[in-house]
């Protein structure tokens, strides 16, 4: 004889369906921050106008690596204060240094990288100017020295005019003006060239000839003469 109970399913209304269930997904994603390095750290760069300078040493190519990100970077140069830069640089990381003017030998430039996908992620980078700036305008007199003698007197009858008279010339390096000459007993004159000539006569002494820029007589070269009478035994 078996036990088995019959037990009815529970009534579902006719023409209704089972009830729903919603199912739910979140999704996160997760990304690691931007990141950027700079490189050289720390630089030297010579003024672009100095004197001393090889022209390659007067600019500088910063290098950026950036994690977490394919947009790249905005380059910037500013001065410690947070100003604009003397410098320059372009959007491949090209620094160029600026001429030298009034910007004092070890001035200290910023360099700064920004990540273009989050701006603020940064990099900083130190360059130094250095240099002293442009060759100062000099005046050059040649001949430095000469020896002539007088035009009369003892035996100096016997020496030729070409002992007597000697031009010198003056050249302006690393500028431009004119050049003003200043000599004993001759009123002053200016041009590239002055033909000096010895006085009658006189006893043995030294001059100097004088030339200098007429807009800067700060800036000269001198030159020395030596004047004499020709004296022969027997003559």
């Amino acid at each position: 004889m078996s036990n088995f109970v019959h037990r009815p399913l529970p009534h579902r209304p006719i023409g209704k369906s089972p009830p729903r269930i919603t199912d739910v997904y979140h999704s996160v994603t997760c990304r690691h921050q931007v990141e950027i390095e700079v490189w050289p750290p720390r630089a030297e760069v010579r003024f672009a106008n100095d004197a001393t300078a090889n022209p390659a040493n007067t600019q500088l190519r910063f290098e950026a690596t950036i994690y977490n990100s394919d947009q790249g970077v905005l380059w910037e140069a500013r001065d410690l204060a947070g100003n604009p830069g003397k410098g320059s640089i372009d959007a491949a990381g090209l620094y160029r240094a600026p001429p030298k003017g009034a910007i004092p030998n070890g001035t200290t430039e910023i360099i700064i990288a920004t990540a273009r996908e989050d701006r603020m992620r940064r990099a900083y980078a130190w360059v130094t100017l250095v240099g002293v700036g442009p060759a100062k305008a000099t005046v050059e007199i040649r001949p430095k020295h000469a020896t002539l003698y007088y035009r009369t007197g003892v035996n100096n009858s016997y020496m030729d005019d070409s002992n007597k008279m000697r031009q010198f010339d003056a050249v302006v390096r690393n500028g431009s003006g004119i050049i003003k000459w200043l000599v004993p007993n001759a009123p002053p004159s200016t041009g590239t060239w002055f033909l000096y000539e010895t006085p009658s006569n006189g006893g043995s002494s030294t001059i100097t000839i004088r030339a200098e820029l007429q807009a800067d007589p700060s800036v000269f070269d001198e030159a020395r003469v030596h004047l004499l009478n020709y004296s022969w035994p027997g003559l």
